[in-house]
C-alpha cells in the first residue's frame, strides 16, 4: 500500500529515471536556485560550476510546456546553506549526473561531430601516406590483402553497434536515457538491448587491441601507424553510414551487405595470400605451384 506521494515518486522515477537523493555536477558558471514559489520568503542560492547538487523535493506543476507535458520544479542543494528551486529543464540542461561513465556519455554525445570528424580525417591522411609511401610488399600485404581477421571483424562489430545504437534510439530511447542515469560496465546488470550494446563495446576494445599486435608483428611503426589510423577512420565511416541509415530502416539493409562483403572478400585473399618464391605467382595452398612446379612450404 503506497500513499499518493510515494506513488507519484515512484512514477517520476520510473519516467524521469531519477528521485530524491541523486546527485548532479554543476557544469555551468552559475545555476540560479529561487526560492519557493508560494513563499515570499524560502531558499535560495546559486550553484556553481562543480558543485554537488542533490534532489531534495520533486513538485508538479499544473502548468505544461508546449509538447503538452506535466512541467516539475526540482528542489537542489549543495550544502545545508543553499538550496533552491529550478526547473527540471534547466537542471538537466546545466548539470550531469555525478558519475565518470555519465560525464563520458554527455561529452562523446556533445561532441560527436568533433570526435567523429577528426576520426575520418585522420583515415583520410593514413590512406593517403600508404597510397604515396614506398614500403616493402611483405609489410603491406596484411592491409592490402587482408590476411589478418582482425580488421574485418572489427568493422562487423562497428556496423552492429551503430545499427544497435540507432535502433534503441528509435524504439527504446528510455533504456538509453536509464542507463544515462545509471551506467555500468557489468552487461549482466543490464536489460537485453543495453547489455548486447555494452557487450559490443567490450569485443571492439579487445579486437582493436589484438589488431593493434597483429600490426606490430607485421609493420614498421611509422607504416604501423599509418594503418591503424586508415582502419580507425574506415571503422568511423562504417559507424556513421550504419547508425544514421538505420533511423530510415535502410541501415538493417546496408549492415547484411557489408557482412557478406567482408566475409567474401576475407576468404578470397585467405585463399590466395601464399606467393610462389620461385615465379612469385600467388598460390591457394602452400606445396607444388601450379604455375611452376616450384615446392614452398
Amino acid at each position: 500500500m503506497l500513499t499518493q506521494k510515494q506513488a507519484d515518486s515512484l512514477d517520476f522515477r520510473l519516467t524521469h529515471h531519477y528521485g530524491i537523493g541523486f546527485n548532479f555536477l554543476c557544469q555551468r558558471d552559475s545555476l540560479q536556485l529561487l526560492p519557493d514559489p508560494g513563499d515570499l520568503v524560502g531558499d535560495t542560492g546559486v550553484a556553481r560550476r562543480g558543485d554537488l547538487m542533490v534532489v531534495a523535493q520533486i513538485r508538479r506543476l499544473s502548468a505544461v510546456d508546449s509538447l503538452g507535458e506535466d512541467t516539475f520544479l526540482i528542489k537542489v542543494a549543495t550544502d545545508k546553506y543553499s538550496m533552491g528551486w529550478v526547473e527540471e529543464s534547466q537542471l538537466l540542461g546545466g548539470s550531469v549526473p555525478d558519475d565518470s561513465l555519465s560525464q563520458l556519455l554527455q561529452f562523446l554525445t556533445l561532441s560527436r561531430h568533433i570526435w567523429m570528424s577528426a576520426f575520418l580525417i585522420l583515415g583520410i591522411i593514413a590512406f593517403l601516406v600508404i597510397k604515396r609511401g614506398r614500403t616493402p610488399r611483405i609489410y603491406m600485404r596484411l592491409l592490402l590483402s587482408m590476411d589478418s581477421v582482425y580488421p574485418p571483424l572489427l568493422l562487423v562489430l562497428v556496423g552492429l553497434l551503430g545499427c544497435l545504437y540507432a535502433s534503441v534510439q528509435h524504439f527504446v530511447p528510455e533504456f538509453w536515457q536509464e542507463y544515462y542515469f545509471h551506467p555500468t560496465l557489468n552487461p549482466l546488470l543490464l536489460p537485453t538491448p543495453m547489455s548486447i550494446l555494452v557487450w559490443l563495446v567490450w569485443l571492439i576494445i579487445i579486437v582493436y587491441l589484438a589488431m593493434v599486435i597483429d600490426v606490430y608483428n607485421h609493420f614498421f611503426f611509422f607504416h604501423g601507424v599509418a594503418y591503424l589510423g586508415g582502419i580507425t577512420g574506415l571503422a568511423m565511416l562504417v559507424y556513421l553510414i550504419i547508425s544514421q541509415t538505420t533511423f530510415f530502416y535502410v541501415g538493417y539493409v546496408l549492415l547484411p551487405v557489408l557482412l557478406v562483403a567482408l566475409v567474401w572478400l576475407y576468404l578470397r585473399r585467405i585463399r590466395s595470400r601464399y606467393v610462389c618464391g620461385s615465379c612469385g605467382q600467388r598460390i591457394r595452398r602452400l606445396g607444388a605451384c601450379p604455375h611452376c612446379g616450384a615446392w614452398n612450404e
